[in-house]
């Protein structure tokens, strides 16, 4: 910091972040390796006559460091200007904490053990490779402002890669990963993995819808969350503000989506193991709601964005995120479709700037008159993706907590399901 003061900098900021990961992977139903990883890095940002550069070095010796500064003192003189470059305030030092003190590596290999042991047993025509990880981070943040925040996190992570062969016939694959506090459960009783696992043992033998139609699909918490983090992304963060393709870009306090959505950023909730203490552009987390009954409440955008389109910045980018679980069960929700699709996965493109898109659905499920009739065959899917929260026929009671986000699963209607 010294070093880029007297070199010029009118203003400062610097990450050092450290990474490890003791990893044991299950590879061919068998539990046979253990790898470790890790690594470090140190970013460097510096503002000089409204000019900004950035660099990032991984080798902290004083020649590696000083080259680094060199090169970024002559990048920010050939920047261009704009006076939105800026750094976070001053805020009152901060230490955080959060998670396992230590690694338990026999709670690992206990339920990693426990998990391929009940797999061959009750799911055999499944193959599946898995890891469980316990990984450790630490990051510095330090700016000329006179900011200082440190913070430790520490999870487990767990991510498994299945499929089912039976009779000769194959099914598509599917996978979850998710992050955890500690291993006080069974894995295949964590986020619906059992049902999961029972799913995949019945979709070697998949068939097409009958026609296509319009009519109800059921999002899975995977394929909600991942929907609804493009359309913030897209409409009301960072990207869409600055590109001004935003379809709601004055619209705090309005009503933007469905009222039975309510969407809150959540970086320090007590239910998430992979929190988040700092935001990137250096200030200390909030939690807030962002869409609160289908009212926008929040832009989550960082500090350079607000600056650069006029707007108050307030809570920073979208890390964590909770949607609030609704009352209907998912059984409930599957008995009141007439026709549609139970929609477990889905491999989308990306959406245009006014939100259409398309999706091939996988491992999901033709509904007809309230009942799960059959897995399906590779089936399309169009809407447009503000649409799809604005057509929320219910939400479940049930949620995927993933570590970084709790999800339910969501039922819309007015969707356009088609034979691929």
């Amino acid at each position: 910091m010294r070093a880029l003061q007297e070199r010029g900098a009118d203003k400062a900021a610097l990450w050092l972040s450290g990474s490890s990961s003791e990893e044991f992977n299950v590879v061919y139903q068998e539990l046979n390796l253990l790898r470790s990883v890790e690594s470090q890095s140190l970013n460097l940002g510096v503002i000089k006559d409204q000019r900004q550069a950035n660099t990032s070095l991984n080798q902290f010796d004083e020649q590696s460091v000083q080259a680094a500064i060199d090169e970024l003192m002559t990048a920010v003189e050939s920047s261009n200007a704009d006076p939105a470059f800026d750094i976070s305030p001053k805020q009152a030092p901060q230490v955080f904490s959060d998670g396992p003190r230590q690694m338990d590596a026999d709670k690992i290999v206990q339920r990693l053990d426990e998990f391929t042991t009940a797999m061959k047993q009750d799911f055999p025509d499944v193959f599946f490779d898995a890891f469980l990880s316990f990984n450790l981070n630490t990051s510095y943040y330090l700016n000329s402002n006179e900011v200082d925040f440190e913070q430790r996190t520490a999870y487990y992570a767990f991510s498994t890669k299945f499929t089912a062969k039976k009779d000769g016939k194959m099914s598509s694959f599917n996978y979850i990963s998710f992050t955890l506090a500690d291993l006080d459960k069974p894995l295949l009783e964590v986020n619906f993995l059992r049902e999961l696992m029972r799913q995949i043992s019945e979709q070697t033998t998949t068939s097409p819808i009958p026609k296509n139609f319009c009519g109800d699909i059921i999002l899975a918490p995977y394929v909600g969350a991942s929907l609804l983090y493009t359309l913030i992304s897209q409409h009301f963060g960072s990207s869409g503000l600055l590109t001004d393709s935003s379809r709601f870009p004055e619209h705090i306090g309005k009503k933007v989506l469905d009222e039975k959505l309510s969407l809150y950023a959540t970086p320090t909730d007590e239910r998430l193991a992979d929190k988040s203490f700092i935001t990137d552009d250096g200030y200390l987390s909030k939690a807030a709601a962002i869409i609160e009954k289908g009212v926008l409440r929040h832009y989550p955008i960082n500090l350079y964005t607000a600056n650069k389109v006029g707007k108050p910045r307030t809570i920073g980018q979208l890390n964590q995120m909770v949607v609030e679980a609704g009352s209907t069960t998912l059984s409930d929700m599957i008995a009141s479709v007439k026709e549609g699709v139970l929609c477990m996965r889905a491999s989308f493109g990306s959406p245009n700037p006014n939100g259409d898109m398309s999706g091939v659905l996988k491992n999901s499920y033709y509904i007809k008159d309230g009942k799960l009739v059959y897995p399906i065959s590779e089936t399309m899917m169009s809407v447009n993706l503000v649409d799809v929260f604005n057509r929320i026929k219910n939400i479940s009671s049930e949620t995927m907590n993933l570590g970084s986000c709790i999800f339910p699963y969501i039922q819309i209607g007015d969707a356009d399901i088609s034979r691929k």
